[in-house]
Formats: C-alpha cells, sequence, structure tokens
C-alpha cells in the first residue's frame, strides 16, 4: 500500500495553506489599510494644520538655515522671516481684495452685455448651421430638430411641431407653366426661417421673459445645493472637534511652523531615539526608509512648489500686463495652489481664464490669445527652469502623482487625503523599491533622486 499522504497531495496542502496564508495578509492588510483611513479621517481637525505646518516646514527650512548662518541665529532669524511673510501677506491682501471688488463690480454690471452678446452669437451660429447643413425639405432629422428647439429656446419663443400636409391632387389639365418647381412643392416641416443678422429687441424681451420665469426655481434649488455642499464640507473636515474646532486649529499653523522650524536641528540629531525600536538591525532598517521616503518628499515640494510659483507669478503678470484679463492676479494664485497637481491643475486654471476672456472680450481672439499664453509658459516651464530646480526626475511620474491623489482622497476622503497623497505615495515607492524590486532599478531610481538639486543641497546644508 501506498504511503498517505502522496507527494501529490502533500504540493495540494502546502499550496493550500500558503494561498489561504496569502489571503489572510490581504485581509489583513486590507483591514490595517481601512482602520488607519478611518482614524486618519476622524482626526482631520488635527492632523490638517500639522500638515501644512509641516510641509511649509520643508519649504523655509533652507531659507532659515542660511539666514541662521548669517549670525542672527535661529530663532531671530524664523521670527524675521514670518515678520516678512505677515506683511507681504497683508500687503498683497490690501491690494487684491480692492483689485477684485472693482473687477467683480464692473463685471457684474457689464454681465448682461456679456450675455446678451454670447445669446447672439450662439444663435447667429446654429442658425448659420442650419442653413449650411438643413436636410432635404421633406426628410425628418434628430440633429436639426435639436438645433430648431435650441433657437427656440434661446429666443423664448414655442418649438415648432411638424403640421401634416396634405399631398396636391394632380390638376386634371396640365399647367401651361410646364412641370412645378421642386422648390415650389417642397414642404418645410421644421426648418427655421431665414433670421435677421441680429437679434431684435422683441426677441430679447421674449428671452428676458422666460429668465425670469426661471429664476423662482433657481431661488428654490439653490439653498438645497447650498445645504448639500455645506453638509459636505462639515463632513470632510468637522470630525470630532466640528468646523469651528477646525477654524480655531488652523489659527495654530504659525505655532506648529514656529516649533518645527525651530527644532529642525535637534530633530535632525536624535529622530532615531524616538523610534520605537531597541537597538538592532531592524532599527537601522527602518531608520534607512524612512531617510529615502525624506528625500523624496523633499524633492517633490520643495522643487515642485518652486516652479508652481514662478509659473504662478508669470502668467497672472502676463494676463495682467496684456490682454489686461479680469481677476489675472487671483488666477496666478490658483496657478500656484493648484499646479501641484501635474496637468491637472493647469487645465483647471485655465478653463476660468479662458471663460473670462470671451466674457470680458466678446471674442475668439482673446481666448485663443489665453490659451496661447498658457502653452508658452507651459513649455518654458519643461525647457528651461523646471529641470534647473527639480532636475530631471523627482522620484514620482506626474501620473503617479494625479491616480496617488484621486486614490488617497477617496481613501482618507476630505483635505487631508489629496494632501499626504505625495508621502504616502512616497512611502509606498521606498518600500517596493526596497523589498520587491531588482537591485539595479533600486538603485538606478536613487541616483535620479540624489541628483535632484534640491536633495543635493539638503544634503550639503546637513553636512
Amino acid at each position: 500500500m501506498s504511503r498517505y499522504p502522496t507527494l501529490w497531495q502533500r504540493k495540494i496542502m502546502w499550496a493550500a495553506l500558503s494561498a489561504l496564508f496569502i489571503v489572510f495578509l490581504i485581509v489583513v492588510a486590507a483591514s490595517a489599510i481601512w482602520l488607519a483611513a478611518n482614524l486618519i479621517a476622524f482626526l482631520q481637525p488635527i492632523l490638517i494644520p500639522v500638515a501644512i505646518a509641516t510641509i511649509l516646514a520643508y519649504l523655509l527650512d533652507p531659507l532659515v538655515t542660511r539666514i541662521a548662518r548669517g549670525g542672527l541665529g535661529r530663532t531671530k532669524a524664523i521670527l524675521l522671516i514670518f515678520a516678512v511673510a505677515f506683511l507681504a501677506i497683508g500687503g498683497f491682501i490690501g491690494w487684491l481684495v480692492p483689485t477684485i471688488s472693482i473687477q467683480s463690480a464692473n463685471f457684474a454690471r457689464e454681465l448682461p452685455a456679456y450675455t446678451q452678446s454670447a445669446r447672439d452669437r450662439i444663435v447667429d451660429l446654429i442658425v448659420r448651421y442650419n442653413r449650411t447643413f438643413a436636410p432635404p425639405a421633406g426628410s425628418r432629422s434628430k440633429s436639426h430638430s435639436v438645433t430648431s428647439g435650441l433657437v427656440n429656446l434661446l429666443l423664448g419663443t414655442p418649438v415648432p411641431h411638424a403640421q401634416p400636409t396634405a399631398t396636391p391632387l394632380p390638376s386634371a389639365e396640365p399647367s401651361l407653366a410646364g412641370p412645378a418647381l421642386p422648390e415650389a412643392t417642397a414642404t418645410p416641416a421644421e426648418a427655421i426661417g431665414p433670421a435677421p443678422a441680429k437679434i431684435s429687441s422683441a426677441d430679447r424681451q421674449r428671452f428676458q421673459a422666460r429668465v425670469e420665469k426661471l429664476i423662482p426655481n433657481l431661488e428654490r434649488y439653490v439653498p438645497t445645493v447650498a445645504e448639500n455642499f455645506w453638509a459636505l464640507l462639515k463632513k470632510s473636515i468637522g470630525g470630532f472637534l466640528g468646523f469651528t474646532g477646525f477654524l480655531f486649529s488652523l489659527v495654530l499653523v504659525p505655532i506648529y511652523l514656529f516649533f518645527l522650524l525651530k527644532e529642525r536641528p535637534s530633530i535632525e540629531r536624535r529622530w532615531k531615539d524616538y523610534l520605537p525600536l531597541r537597538e538592532s538591525p531592524l532599527k537601522e532598517e527602518v531608520a534607512e526608509v524612512l531617510s529615502e521616503i525624506n528625500h523624496y518628499i523633499i524633492a517633490y515640494f520643495r522643487g515642485q512648489l518652486l516652479v508652481c510659483l514662478i509659473d504662478g507669478v508669470l502668467i497672472g503678470s502676463v494676463l495682467t500686463l496684456y490682454p489686461g484679463l479680469n481677476f489675472a492676479p487671483l488666477i496666478g494664485c490658483l496657478v500656484v495652489v493648484l499646479t501641484m497637481i501635474p496637468y491637472i491643475g493647469i487645465i483647471l486654471c485655465w478653463i476660468p481664464a479662458v471663460i473670462i476672456a470671451a466674457f470680458q472680450f466678446g471674442d475668439w481672439t482673446h481666448p485663443l490669445i489665453v490659451t496661447v499664453i498658457f502653452i508658452i509658459i507651459q513649455n518654458l516651464e519643461g525647457m528651461f527652469y523646471a529641470p534647473r530646480i527639480v532636475g530631471d526626475s523627482v522620484g514620482l511620474h506626474p501620473m503617479t502623482v494625479i491616480v496617488s491623489i484621486f486614490v488617497w482622497g477617496l481613501l482618507i476622503g476630505g483635505l487631508l487625503g489629496p494632501l499626504l497623497a505625495v508621502p504616502l505615495t512616497a512611502t509606498v515607492k521606498v518600500l517596493l523599491m526596497r523589498y520587491v524590486w531588482g537591485r539595479r532599478l533600486r538603485e538606478e531610481e536613487r541616483a535620479a533622486v540624489e541628483q535632484v538639486p534640491v536633495v543635493a543641497e539638503a544634503e550639503h546644508s546637513r553636512a
């Protein structure tokens, strides 16, 4: 008799146990991630100010170190930077708020004219389209019906319905004038009649009356939308402290920032002592992994934010000087903040700039000029100053940053997910690079990060 279990049975048993253990590890990892995400989401009112202060500490530490080396000392250098920053922010707000107020008043005053011009232009384009691409007289076209309804909606007239037409009986006597022309026998079912070159005042009045009928519906739905948005905002950043507690915690950002900058040298010297591990190779491994993650964070935040600052200043200045776009300073500020998201951020800034140009100037030329300005500055960034600031690689591909922002935003939720997306993704990449990928690829990635100018400067200042 053969011995049991057989070799094949033992292999099956070990494969089953291995698969069960892998599933167990996956469940444990997923549970840990879910628990950590919910805990972080619950503690957002406390963690968001700390995260903001930490990011600002990454950005301001080289400046503080350089000023402190001049003989002022670290505390005085920090106080000097805070004073300059508060004066600059106060001056900027003092200049920006009146500018936006004046431009908003002008925009609100000219909005009816902008709306009329846009409506007339759209109607004119649709009418030209119908005249050029109208279907034959006896046929029905869905697209033609849609464009006809859109014109009637804009003009405030009822949608015409096709009326049944009786087929003319053949005449008993032949016509002396010969056969009837095709134009004479055609029945325009849904075609729009010839429209004047400009919309008449009566049409404008009908459109205005239609808009006034829609205003009560908007007034009824706007509070509902505002309540839903407010509930989402409170859920996102409220936590157990509530919205008021979150606003109060933002006041603590300068305090957190001051102590992070002041204690940076001691933290850098002694941070390994605070690891909850005894002296062992494991502790050295964890410390080295955290150092690599720190390099990625330095390479991203210091380099990318400086590039975003240059982009915002260039775009805001150019749009202000030419073509004199309204809200150009505000668009420049949006560029500084939103272009931290590669590609998506610049598109989010370009869309309102083009819309404002279209309403302000009422033509196609100025939106095209705004688009060309954005394209030129983006090409200048890619070819000139971005490689000199962050190098050819910051360790994270732009597509990786985009996906990570959405993923961590879904996992953590609120403002903290996108804010911590890059550090968390850098952590995952370091772990994969260290324990999964090959040695050659790991060395190439490490060398690419260490060659980034901001990382090399950080290493030099540390030495």
